[in-house]
């Protein structure tokens, strides 16, 4: 992450959708276990060996402390949006105390837990989602959409609330312990707003989260990102998670000297749905596109609950021997 050429790139896929199935116990009781959410952490690198404790399962906390209800029907929890009609609507939300409330401090002391593990030789990483997809969680994509041509002082004050209050969850997730920080932030895509309003709605937010940080973050952004890699480069991330539709070379050569990149073996065509053999023609293919200075192996989202432990494993395993 500091551009310097290491011995050995380090793999580290996100994997908490799949920690948290392979543990077994069910969402709705695993986040608000501090000791299980450790333990399952723990097991779960064990297991696969990749370079990373992650300290969290889900990136809802945020929008849980603004108010949003989590919804545990589907396969990974989501969040019911808040009635925001108005950028008075706005002024009057709750700013959530990320020193007090119940998942801000459960999150502190799974880090703690983490960092305390006998033997431990990874970095705990800590994850919540940037500012501008965090605001599509409260209020709802298709409302912030909308807000985005219709009501831009109602996302402005809101990005305004959510970023401060994302940057104050960062910051304390470091004073706890953290190593790094992973950043997704999807619907700042090209495939969802245009260059235009990224740098104008999501950049300057992204930037304000990462400017008083000392550890190193990683920053993720789904889809096709040719057309904001640059921007993504002026955020500050000394890495730049790439999606699998991107080519990882290019990318690497176009921020060079600026960040790293991370990425971007496929998770779904290869790490769920492929071979032992598939995973580590990709993987060998990102490696050699990557190099050996500012470059992490990762996969180019999130890998899938399902996603079978030898491949997991068979992607470890090719970059520890390459």
């Amino acid at each position: 992450m500091a551009l310097q050429e290491a011995e050995q790139v380090p793999v580290m896929p996100t994997i908490s959708g799949w920690v948290a199935r392979q543990c077994g116990i069910p969402f709705r009781t695993l986040i608000y276990d501090a000791d299980a959410m450790a333990k399952a952490q723990l097991e779960a690198q064990r297991l696969t060996g990749i370079d990373a404790l992650f300290a969290y399962f889900d990136s809802l906390v945020v929008p849980e402390a603004f108010g949003c209800e989590i919804n545990f029907s589907l396969s990974m929890p989501a969040v019911e949006p808040i009635p925001i009609n108005s950028a008075a609507d706005v002024e009057a939300l709750h700013l959530p105390d990320v020193h007090k409330g119940c998942r801000f401090l459960l999150t502190y002391s799974l880090i703690e837990k983490l960092a305390k593990a006998p033997g431990r030789e990874v970095p705990i990483v800590a994850g919540m989602e940037g500012p501008f997809t965090t605001c599509a969680r409260i209020v709802g994509v298709q409302k912030l959409m909308a807000a985005t041509i219709k009501d831009r002082p109602l996302v402005e004050k809101l990005l305004d609330k959510v970023s401060s209050v994302v940057a104050e969850f960062a910051k304390t997730a470091e004073e706890f312990g953290a190593d790094c920080l992973f950043l997704p932030d999807p619907v700042s895509s090209s495939s969802m707003i245009s260059p235009k309003m990224y740098r104008e709605m999501a950049l300057p937010h992204v930037r304000r989260v990462l400017k008083d940080l000392k550890m190193p973050t990683i920053l993720h952004v789904c889809g096709n990102t040719e057309p904001i890699l640059d921007m993504m480069a002026e955020t500050g991330a000394n890495i730049l998670n790439i999606d699998q539709c991107m080519d990882l070379g290019k990318a690497k050569q176009r921020v060079a000297g600026r960040c790293g990149v991370g990425g971007n073996v496929d998770p779904c065509d290869i790490l769920l749905n492929g071979t032992v053999e598939d995973v580590k023609k990709e993987t060998l293919k990102c490696l050699q596109q990557g190099g050996k200075d500012g470059y992490v192996l990762m996969a180019g989202c999130g890998v899938a609950p399902a996603t079978p432990l030898e491949n997991l494993k068979a992607m470890v395993d090719t970059a520890k021997q390459a």
